[in-house]
């Protein structure tokens, strides 16, 4: 009784830390086990010494009355175990892989004999599955990433996990039915959600990548925000030893498909479809970089780091002014990934800080083929000269820094922040008025010669200008974690944080946008009917601009139980706040 209340006492300490809060995201996982001897005994008080093969951090604990030891919140990756207790032989367990949001289980049989002698117990024979958590998850390691055909970026990974689709309709991801504005991605538990349509905004490519979880069933009430399914992505930390690669990648329609037929509707009586094939047109994407880490001091300080840019050509041919004019317009555009991270180890106190920055850069815009023949267009190559210039920065940055306390054997205190942000911005875009025929003038009477041209040929194309789109998400989180015994094995976890995010927008037509009716009679309201000498026009001027802001905070507290270890009761919330 007093190890639980002293356990409230200290979670409710952390739950004042901070006046507001906001949910927690997955950053780690776990190793569970016991400790018997050759006749099947429980053997107690033996010492068990954790370390991870990266960076060299060890914990100890030792097994309890009935044999049995847990060691929570360790980072996911490959670690050693050795066993101790005076009379038996040492077991070491080496090469153990711990799983984000997973624990690992590890039954460690003692033999008779000096401490000094070692038996070695292999990874392999260790059962990987997490048989105490009620949660559906579905893990891929930084090892398993090269095996498997994949995108580019983390998101890509949910598709392996069943139960979850992917659809324009459904707004991206599906899981289990939920719709993609209900999925939670988080890059180091900060997360990347778009405040529109809860999409993720940031990719990351696999290179500084240690692995990705998705969980689509049984999730706690520290993902409170989730209705669909977590995605989480944890990056790779630099350990004792140098490791690096360098990688290119080539994609685009040297390796692809030809496009699909396109639909088309006839400008002539806008009533008769029919389908047109295009030609596949240039589009090459090379993507060169590479990461690496090492050391800054050994077995204490880390660092990781890795660049990324991906480079994309693309030229379409068309046939302007219905077939006409020939001419071609290109894109070139530069994604980069440029990711670094620091990381600081003991056996109490563990910190990282990280920056993941993908900004973009685009310029020149590809018009759509509207015409009734391959590479056809209705708009000439002059009204097309100021798609050359005209293209869009997209500066993304993430910052995350957290710090981990290990304050006794079983209790557990982790304090984070961070700021994900967001900015879209139009570039060489003509300010130019665009003037769009939205009927033809052939036949009009009293139309000069130049002027009798068909629907849908405009001066400039029709560009609503985005001179600023940015989206601010800030981060202040601490969870406390807390392992007692009380008619089995409880795991007390409750965690007290704020969200903020902010959105400015200003967006908008240059002078409106002209759309001409020529030869048309215009109807308005009243019923009344008017036309003009040559039909009528309207001018539209419609845009976004403004700034909005909102705190999000939430507090939960929620306890798993495992009465036994073949029942274990899934993370109940004591309560939630939103």
């Amino acid at each position: 009784m007093k190890r639980f209340l002293f356990s409230v006492a200290m979670m409710l300490v952390a739950l004042f830390l901070v006046g507001a809060s906001a949910s927690a995201q997955e950053r780690f996982g776990g190793l569970t086990g016991s400790v018997i001897d050759a006749s099947r005994g429980v053997v107690p008080g033996a010492t068990i010494m954790v370390t991870n093969k990266l960076s060299g951090a060890s914990r100890t604990v030792v097994s309890d009355s009935t044999g049995g030891f847990q060691v929570r919140d360790l980072e996911p990756g490959r670690y050693r175990v050795t066993v101790e207790l005076q009379g038996f032989q040492t077991l070491e367990a080496d090469d153990l892989l711990v799983l984000l949001g997973r624990n690992t289980e590890l039954s460690a049989e003692l033999k008779l004999g000096q401490m000094s002698e070692t038996v070695q117990v292999t990874a392999e024979a260790v059962r990987q599955v997490d048989m105490a958590s009620t949660t559906i998850a579905h893990n891929v390691t930084a090892e398993e990433f090269d095996l498997m055909p994949k995108a580019r970026s983390f998101q890509g990974i949910a598709l392996s996990s069943p139960g979850v689709n992917q659809g324009e309709i459904e707004g991206g991801y599906q899981v289990n039915g939920a719709s993609g504005a209900e999925n939670s991605f988080t890059v180091d538990g900060v997360s990347t959600n778009s405040v529109l349509y809860g999409s993720s905004r940031q990719n990351t490519v696999f290179e500084y990548l240690q692995e990705v979880q998705v969980k689509t069933g049984g999730i706690s009430a520290e993902y409170g925000g989730a209705l669909g399914g977590v995605i989480s992505a944890v990056t790779k930390s630099g350990g004792n030893a140098f490791h690096g690669e360098g990688h290119y990648y080539l994609s685009g329609n040297r390796l692809s498909a030809g496009p699909v037929q396109r639909l088309q509707l006839s400008t002539v009586d806008d009533k008769t479809v029919f389908h047109v094939q295009d030609d596949k047109q240039k589009n090459d994407v090379s993507e060169i970089g590479g990461s690496g880490g090492g050391p800054l001091v050994k077995n204490r300080l880390f660092f990781y780091g890795s660049v990324s840019p991906r480079l994309v050509r693309r030229t379409n041919d068309y046939l302007f002014s219905n077939g006409t004019e020939p001419g071609s317009l290109s894109n070139k555009a530069t994604l980069m990934q440029v990711f670094g991270k620091v990381t600081y180890s003991s056996s109490r106190v563990q910190a990282n800080g990280s920056v993941l920055m993908t900004p973009t850069r685009s310029t020149g815009t590809l018009s759509g083929y509207n015409g009734a023949a391959a590479q056809i267009t209705s708009s000439s190559l002059a009204g097309n000269a100021a798609n050359g210039p005209r293209g869009f920065s997209l500066d993304q940055t993430n910052f995350g820094g957290n710090v981990d306390i290990y304050v006794s054997k079983s209790a557990f205190l982790s304090i984070r922040g961070g700021l994900f942000t967001d900015e879209y911005k139009d570039t060489g875009v003509s300010t130019t008025t665009s003037v769009t025929w939205s009927t033809p003038s052939v036949g009009v009477a009293g139309v000069p010669a130049n002027l009798q041209l068909p629907t849908g040929t405009q001066n400039t194309p029709r560009v609503q200008i985005t001179t600023q789109d940015q989206t601010k998400t800030g981060l202040l989180q601490v969870d406390y974690n807390q392992s007692f015994t009380a008619g089995g094995t409880h795991t007390l976890k409750g965690g007290i944080g704020v969200r903020h995010t902010t959105n400015s927008v200003s967006n908008g037509y240059p002078g409106g946008y002209v759309s001409l009716f020529w030869g048309a009679k215009l109807t308005n309201g009243a019923g009344q009917v008017g036309t003009g000498t040559y039909g009528y026009y309207t001018v539209t001027n419609i845009g976004t601009a403004g700034s909005v802001s909102a705190n999000m905070p939430s507090l939960y507290v929620q306890d798993t139980w495992a009465v036994s270890k073949r029942l274990t009761l899934p993370a109940v919330p004591i309560f939630v706040t939103v």
